[in-house]
């Protein structure tokens, strides 16, 4: 049986190449953001053998490193500069997920606990807090998720209790990115009386205080992940995000926009199966032909190629609309997610297919990308939720 080893296919995503030349030459975009897809390429290339030392480490000392790197290189700075650009922040994270899951997730999950400090941090959140986070000094978290909560915010449990000089916090926070990690924790409290949407605050927690524990948990797809319990953990009213009360509104806001890009990075994962697919199958003989030659693996790869493209153009239509704040931005954002995440976990499939044995090995690229693509269908509302938002829209005519 001839099978590729894992070596010899990843050298495909180490030629600076990850993303298509003309990716930003859609009308969507502007000068800055091709003058950006340069500036990404550049880098690829002069910072891969720091990128790959880091890719060697266990995944927690990864992503530190992998986060060290990205700050120093100004990519956290790049995308939280204000106004802040969605398309920019989708295309690196279509350029890093190409590259290593582990890239992108160490850029998304610093600037999904940054973000909300960006757009509705007090003056000392932007001038303490958030510099560490862009230089990569310090790593970022945001707790939401509970175990009896699951995808719906409003049923948020965490309570905090205010007190002289701040609040309490007491209860717990499940499969949290970065948990075992993180040295700031975005994290979503209950501090008005009763359940529902109403009465939730958000605060940013220093981890490193008394009354704060983390259990990691393993993942399919190995990465920093866990539990963070809170014991009677004070933190300083200085450390609320926002309004109190108005933790929900800032939560979904930073949702919306950062579901967009998870769909960007969905397409990444979908343009690497799609390279890796090609490559192979124009190498690999069978019956004496390759198999790019036999009409129903070309049509196999015709049909990933075409829904990568779809993809494309739906996540860019949606973070276009949110830059501008249009009228749609939020179902396109649901959109935008739920088809790319969906349509790269056949896309992915599929490359494995094409593979044949070669895409079982462990290790390879086609068997991560495999078990990586899988945690997007859940990671900022799962595909049902995504579903229920947009047959809200369909409904209401907002979306047709």
């Amino acid at each position: 049986m001839n099978v590729q080893t894992p070596e010899r296919k990843a050298t495909r995503a180490q030629d600076g190449d990850w993303l298509a030349p003309d990716r930003a030459d859609l009308p969507f975009f502007g000068e800055e953001h091709q003058a950006l897809t340069r500036r990404l390429s550049d880098w690829a290339r002069e910072a891969e053998g720091e990128i790959a030392e880091a890719l060697d480490l266990p995944p927690p000392e990864a992503v530190r490193r992998l986060t060290r790197l990205l700050g120093q290189g100004g990519w956290f700075s790049l995308a939280l500069k204000a106004p802040v650009d969605t398309r920019a922040i989708c295309l690196i994270r279509e350029a890093f997920a190409y590259r290593h899951d582990l890239l992108d997730y160490a850029f998304s999950i610093q600037i999904l606990a940054a973000l909300p400090l960006a757009l509705w941090g007090s003056d000392m959140h932007r001038s303490e807090i958030l510099p560490k986070l862009c230089s990569g000094e310090e790593i970022g978290a945001f707790a939401l998720t509970e175990r009896d909560s699951g995808s719906d915010i409003s049923a948020i449990g965490l309570q905090a209790v205010e007190t002289d000089g701040g609040f309490r916090l007491t209860g717990q926070k499940s499969w949290i990115a970065n948990a075992d990690i993180a040295d700031q924790v975005v994290v979503l409290t209950r501090t008005g009386a009763g359940a529902g949407p109403l009465g939730l605050t958000l605060f940013v927690a220093d981890t490193r205080s008394e009354g704060c524990r983390v259990q990691p948990v393993e993942l399919i797809a190995p990465r920093p992940f866990g539990d963070i319990t809170f014991d009677d953990f004070l933190v300083p009213t200085d450390r609320l995000v926002g309004d109190k009360g108005m933790g929900l509104a800032v939560a979904i806001d930073t949702l919306e926009r950062c579901r967009i890009t998870v769909g960007a990075a969905a397409n990444g994962f979908a343009r690497r199966a799609v390279v890796e697919a090609g490559g192979h199958v124009l190498e690999r003989r069978a019956t004496g032909r390759r198999l790019a030659d036999i009409p129903a693996v070309r049509g196999i790869l015709t049909r990933m190629t075409a829904a990568m493209h779809l993809s494309q153009l739906t996540v860019t239509e949606a973070a276009w609309e949110m830059d501008r704040g249009g009228a749609r931005k939020s179902p396109l954002s649901s959109l935008a997610k739920l088809h790319a995440t969906e349509a790269a976990q056949g896309i992915v499939d599929q490359s494995v297919q094409l593979h044949g044995a070669a895409g079982l090995v462990a290790g390879s690229v086609p068997e991560n990308l495999y078990r990586q693509i899988r945690s997007l269908r859940l990671y900022e509302g799962a595909s049902e939720v995504q579903e229920d938002i947009l047959s809200e829209a369909v409904i209401a005519g907002s979306l047709r």
